[in-house]
This record gives structure tokens, C-alpha cells and sequence, in this order.
């Protein structure tokens, strides 16, 4: 019975879904057990009642809320009216009472309740049953027992929902964010470079009318090296986007500051990690990487990367002075990044600059 949970969402396909109404076969015991003592009508008018109530059953656990009541009530009369004819009914009445604690509200589940309390006593008394002690104890415990696990497995329904709705509105914040990240990050590689050639061509255009020739292909010159500048930062911006690897991504950017004559150290632990800590660990070490190649005036910096069990551990070091510190884009990000894994992340300025950022691992962080 313990999978009565899983089998009520209606996600849920195949075998899993109507696998537990295997124990609903507790109803045909009587007949099984004493099938000599039964009429060939009493077996028939057993198995036509067994049938329906599987088939109201199924249909009760796949209808919303508003269009249960029906099918309740005619899975109550079916209980009832097929204890004139087997004494298995209690199974019935325990898997009428789970519908009702699973498909009703709190103030509904008490006229439920109701209702097969009372339906079971007048099942029990009209009905021919040699042992009404038996029939009502048996019947009643597990109506309490199934209607009260219906009530938890709801609430676990309900609790699982929400928790969806929480993980899609998280990748939808994730997505704005990512956005404007992307939004930020051609701002800073387009901005500056177009503006400098939008610049440099007036310029050009201004010298050439002025019949200084020589100036004006000197500017058109640099115009041409701004552009192809301007196209290798856009291609590393795209490649970055499509690297989803961590440690690939890692080693394509400590090649990327050797290329840039920057004296690194890198110092990378790392196993497996959840899928969303990978991708925001990659933008975030990208993100100050770049900041590296942009600001670092010694070129010596240090990047450690360290996965505990419960935490993943980005320190950033740049060897060079900092008398003050400006957080802009870049640092914002990262900041904003980390914060939603609920990690942290924080600078330090003085004789160095460091970054220390901490993004949890584990699924109940995450959350």
C-alpha cells in the first residue's frame, strides 16, 4: 500500500499508475476461500460489483476535484449493495475512503467520512454477515488507514507542485538572468569597439576631404585591425556560450590568459556536479577571467577550484595592488550568479585582489 501515493498523480503512466489495485483482490477471499458455499449468482453479481468499482476507481482518480462526488458516492453504493453477496466489501470501503481523503478539502473529508462511517454500519447490520464485529473492525481500520494516507499523499501532490512551480520559476529567473548577462557582456565587447570605429571613420572620412591622405589611411587602418579585433571577441563570446563542460571551459580559459602573457596558476579539484552548478560555476569563473584580462596590471594572478561534499569553492587571486574597488558589471554578475544557487560571493581589495565565492552542492541547498 505503500505506493498508493505515486499511483493517484495523473503524470503518472502504465503499471504504475493502477499496479496497487492488485490489492483490491483481498475483496474476492471470501469467494476464493469458501467458493463451494456460493451460489452461482452471488459469484456473478460479485465479480459485475468488483468490476464497476474498479472502473468508477480509475475514473475517480484521474477527474478533478469538482466531478469526484458522483463516482464517491456510486463506489459507496456499490459497497454497500455488494455486502449482500460477499463479505469482502472492507476492501472497497478503504480504497472509497482513500479517494476521499486524496480528492477533498478538510471541510469536505468530514462529510466524507461521514458518509462511509455510515455506510459501513448499515452495510454491516442489513447486510447478511455472520460476524459483524469482524466485518465492522476490519472495514473500519482500513478506511482510517487509507483515508488518511489519501490525506498525505495529497499533501505530498500538492507539496510536489509547488515544488515545480518553485524549479520553473527558478529557471525562468535564471534565463533573465542569463539574458542580461549576455545583454551586459556585448555592451562591453561591442560597445567600446564600435563607438572607436563610428570615430575613427568620421575621422577618416574628415581627413581624406581634407586631402591628408596618408592620416586618413592611417585611421582606416585601424579601423580595419578595431574590426577584426571586434570579430575574434565576438566568436570567443559565442564559443564561451556553447562550452558546457566545466573543466573543458576552465582549460579553454587558462589557455586564453597564457595567450595574453599572463603568468597563472590553476589549481582545479572537481567531480561530478549537478547540472546547475556546473553552468553557473562556468559563467562565474568566466566572468572573472575576463575581468582578469581586462583590469590585472601584474598579469600573476592564482585560480583555485575546490569541490567539498557540500560546496563548490572558486578563489581568484590577482598579485597586483588595489587601492579601491569599483563593482561593476562583471563583479555584479557574479555576485548575482552566486546568490541564485543561495551561495555568496565576495571581494577583497588591498595589496591584492581576491574573490571568494561558495556555491552549494547539495539538493537541499539548492532549493
Amino acid at each position: 500500500m505503500s505506493s498508493l501515493n505515486s499511483f493517484s498523480q495523473q503524470s503518472d503512466k502504465g503499471f504504475w499508475k493502477y499496479g496497487h489495485l492488485i490489492f483490491t483482490g483481498f475483496y474476492l477471499l471470501p469467494l476464493i476461500i469458501n467458493f463451494a458455499s456460493f451460489t452461482a449468482n452471488q459469484i456473478t453479481m460479485s465479480l459485475a460489483f468488483y468490476v464497476a468499482f474498479i472502473l468508477l476507481y480509475v475514473k475517480a482518480i484521474n477527474c478533478k476535484s469538482a466531478g469526484v462526488t458522483k463516482l464517491f458516492v456510486a463506489m459507496l453504493l456499490i459497497c454497500f449493495c455488494a455486502t449482500f453477496y460477499t463479505t469482502g466489501t472492507p476492501t472497497l470501503f478503504g480504497f472509497a475512503a482513500y479517494v476521499a481523503g486524496y480528492a477533498y478539502s478538510y471541510h469536505q473529508r468530514i462529510y466524507a467520512a461521514l458518509a462511509i462511517i455510515s455506510t459501513v454500519l448499515l452495510s454491516a447490520y442489513i447486510g447478511d454477515i455472520g460476524k459483524v464485529q469482524y466485518f465492522l473492525a476490519v472495514a473500519l481500520i482500513l478506511c482510517a488507514a487509507l483515508f488518511s494516507y489519501g490525506i498525505a499523499a495529497k499533501r505530498e501532490s500538492l507539496y510536489k507542485k509547488r515544488e515545480q512551480e518553485s524549479a520553473n520559476q527558478l529557471e525562468q529567473l535564471a534565463a533573465i538572468a542569463e539574458r542580461e548577462r549576455i545583454a551586459r557582456d556585448l555592451h562591453d565587447i561591442l560597445g567600446h569597439s564600435l563607438s572607436s570605429i563610428a570615430l575613427k571613420a568620421e575621422l577618416a572620412n574628415k581627413l581624406n576631404q581634407g586631402e591628408r591622405y596618408a592620416q586618413a589611411n592611417s585611421e582606416i587602418a585601424q579601423v580595419a585591425d578595431l574590426a577584426r579585433q571586434l570579430l575574434s571577441d565576438v566568436r570567443s563570446a559565442v564559443s564561451d556560450l556553447k562550452q558546457l563542460n566545466l573543466v573543458s571551459q576552465v582549460a579553454q580559459l587558462k589557455q586564453r590568459l597564457i595567450e595574453q602573457d599572463f603568468n597563472v596558476s590553476f589549481n582545479v579539484v572537481l567531480n561530478t556536479l549537478p547540472a546547475k552548478v556546473e553552468g553557473i560555476a562556468g559563467l562565474i569563473i568566466k566572468e572573472a577571467v575576463t575581468n582578469l584580462l581586462r583590469h590585472s596590471s601584474t598579469k600573476n594572478c592564482e585560480i583555485n577550484i575546490e569541490q567539498t561534499a557540500q560546496q563548490l569553492l572558486i578563489t581568484v587571486i590577482d598579485r597586483a595592488p588595489c587601492s579601491t574597488l569599483n563593482s561593476g558589471n562583471g563583479l555584479n554578475g557574479i555576485k548575482e550568479r552566486a546568490e541564485q544557487l543561495n551561495g555568496s560571493a565576495t571581494f577583497t581589495c588591498g595589496d591584492i585582489f581576491t574573490l571568494n565565492v561558495m556555491l552549494p552542492i547539495s539538493a537541499k541547498d539548492l532549493q
